[in-house]
């Protein structure tokens, strides 16, 4: 539920700070405290452990964070809300305020990721915590269609290869969900708060993450297609040649496939892109 004097005080920071909230950057800011306290409940942060908070917005998370975490590093691309963030967290001695774009970044070495996630780079971060070395746990919300998305099952409409990347390297699991009133300025979908653990044995295991992510890019433009037909137009008229590694699953359709086929699937496509001499 939205609480008045939480909208209030953002109101009044975002005034401070010079900032009118922008469509495009999809800048929602939480004022709810139900859905601050499922963000904070979810990531279960020890005293000692390290959290990166990606697009940190005015601080409402940070500080909630700040008060469980050893270390916070709370990364902000706009310079109006990073330069906010700097004079309401200069006393804080465990508040490092990075501005800087996430996705031109290398992510730094901390124990997890926590973000309200700006709708217009959900998916994007999603992937590079996904095929980032360091990911051990991120929570983070979602609008609710991409939070559907990452628990979908093989066959439905929502299935993609952000399902499939989730599902093989990581356990999702959905903590809450919050209606548009939860943020300022109201979104127009509702929001759900992910947990994303990272799975202790890969099921791709064996599969390194640039072929996994070329060769699901590369399915799924094609999702609806055989996969008979998909690799014939991917792998340039080769489909005949993949009869004895995947004779099984080629009448299928790619959104059909399981995430174990379809990382047995990358993997076929990475070992023909390496004996052809094949980029990306």
């Amino acid at each position: 539920m939205r609480d008045e004097r939480l909208l209030f005080k953002t109101e009044r920071a975002l005034r401070e700070a010079g900032i009118k909230p922008s469509k495009r950057l999809g800048q929602n800011y939480a004022v709810d405290l139900g859905l601050i306290g499922c963000i904070v409940g979810a990531a279960a942060i020890g005293p000692g452990e390290s959290v990166l908070e990606i697009g940190a917005g005015i601080g409402t998370l940070t500080e909630e964070l700040a008060r469980a975490a050893r270390r916070v590093i709370a990364v902000e691309k706009d310079r109006r809300a990073a330069d906010y963030l700097r004079r309401a967290f200069s006393a804080a001695g465990n508040v490092e305020v990075v501005e800087g774009d996430i996705l031109e970044m290398e992510m730094p070495a901390v124990d997890k990721v926590v973000s309200n996630l700006p709708f217009s780079i959900s998916t994007p971060v999603t992937f590079k915590i996904l095929g980032w070395e360091g990911f051990r746990e991120a929570v983070l919300t979602y609008q609710t269609e991409v939070a559907e998305r990452l628990t979908a099952a093989p066959g439905s409409r929502e299935y993609s290869r952000l399902t499939v990347a989730a599902a093989l390297l990581a356990e999702a699991s959905i903590a809450g969900r919050f209606p548009p009133s939860a943020f300022y300025p109201e979104p127009e979908v509702g929001s759900a708060v992910v947990i994303l653990r990272r799975r202790g044995s890969p099921i791709a295991a064996g599969v390194g993450w640039a072929a996994l992510d070329n060769g699901l890019k590369a399915l799924f433009s094609q999702r609806k297609r055989t996969l008979r037909k998909a690799l014939s137009t991917i792998c340039r008229g080769t489909a005949a040649n993949w009869e004895g590694e995947l004779g099984g699953l080629l009448a299928k359709r790619v959104f059909e496939l399981s995430p174990t086929e379809l990382a047995r699937v990358c993997s076929s496509m990475d070992a023909w892109r390496q004996r052809s001499g094949t980029e990306g």
